[in-house]
């Protein structure tokens, strides 16, 4: 046979057939290691008698050309592009993060000028990524507590504690239930399992950095008895016309020896995590993209403890730019 066979899928996943990129070929049935596929036009009012018989390796065993119809080329395109995005989409266990476009770019190159246009195909193409996501759990109480989800890249589990009302996370998690309680419950595992992951050594926190909540410092004192809390300035400033007189101010957070004088840096991380789920996401799309995001914060972590990483140029005088920073605060709590 000299013509082209490509093989290729059906909107139904059912195998198909194009003949030289003008002619497609539905399974019709399978019998005795052959495999019979008849031209689509055959129930149509051209009733096309056109059929290949393939063998269990798909080579032809015959080809029988009897095309009462012109070939469509635009047609047959659609089909080998859709099926080369879904071999591309399966390859990923879950295709969170596929970008449909940058593949069907690929595709459109090898193709050429008969490519059908991307948003000719974008809405099935969106369905079909849909259906390899695990399905989304409605419910909270129905969020199972054990998953090969939960497992992070370094074979341990990303998800270490759940009840009825909270997810802890190996990294930072927003908390519906702002209470006390919620945040007691919240320190006691990460304690727990601070110490569960650390050859059952036991850490004691020394330092909290954290706005004026109150539930979060109370909490943490509780739990922590001899830490130290010292409130962001940022914060501090927003509240000295409200409620600052409720707090010691040997918490403030001036201190000359200290790389953060401001909770920032988490504050620009729950902006970061809004900007990313700017939509509400599915259980597993919130866990695949946190764990990746825990992942990142590691490997930096691990990047920076090693010298690989400086979070201040050696070049620089640490204690001066500290001594400025401490300055500037004097100078903005005068004005």
């Amino acid at each position: 046979m000299d013509d082209q066979l490509e093989i290729s899928e059906t909107n139904k996943e059912k195998n198909q057939i194009i003949v030289n990129r003008k002619y497609k070929f539905n399974l019709w049935y399978i019998t005795n290691n052959t495999k019979i596929f008849k031209c689509t036009k055959y129930k149509t009012v051209k009733k096309c008698k056109s059929y290949i018989i393939l063998n269990d390796n798909n080579k032809v065993i015959k080809y029988e050309n009897k095309h009462t119809h012109p070939g469509k080329k635009y047609d047959a395109s659609i089909s080998i592009v859709k099926h080369k995005m879904k071999n591309e989409i399966r390859k990923t266990s879950i295709p969170f993060d596929i970008n449909p476009k940058h593949i069907y770019n690929e595709i459109s190159e090898e193709i050429g000028l008969i490519c059908p246009e991307y948003n000719s195909i974008k809405s099935q193409i969106s369905r079909y990524i849909k259906k390899q996501l695990p399905p989304d759990i409605p419910k909270f109480n129905e969020i199972p507590d054990k998953s090969e989800y939960y497992i992070n890249e370094r074979d341990e589990n990303f998800m270490i504690y759940i009840n009825s009302n909270i997810i802890i996370f190996q990294s930072s998690f927003p908390i519906p239930n702002r209470i006390q309680a919620t945040y007691e419950l919240l320190f006691e595992e990460l304690k727990k399992n601070e110490s569960k992951y650390n050859n059952h050594i036991i850490v004691t926190p020394k330092v909290l950095r954290c706005d004026f909540e109150k539930s979060i410092s109370n909490a943490s004192i509780k739990i922590f008895h001899n830490i130290t809390i010292k409130y962001c300035v940022w914060h501090y400033k927003r509240s000295l016309e409200t409620y600052l007189y409720k707090y010691d101010i040997k918490y403030w957070n001036y201190y000359n020896d200290i790389n953060h004088i401001t909770n920032n840096a988490s504050e620009s991380f729950n902006n970061y995590l809004k900007k990313l789920f700017y939509k509400k996401p599915s259980l597993y799309e919130l866990i695949y993209h946190l764990k990746r995001e825990e992942s990142l914060s590691y490997n930096n972590y691990k990047r920076k403890i090693e010298g690989e990483s400086e979070l201040i140029d050696k070049k620089c005088d640490k204690n001066n730019i500290i001594d400025l920073w401490y300055k500037c605060l004097i100078e903005l709590n005068i004005l």
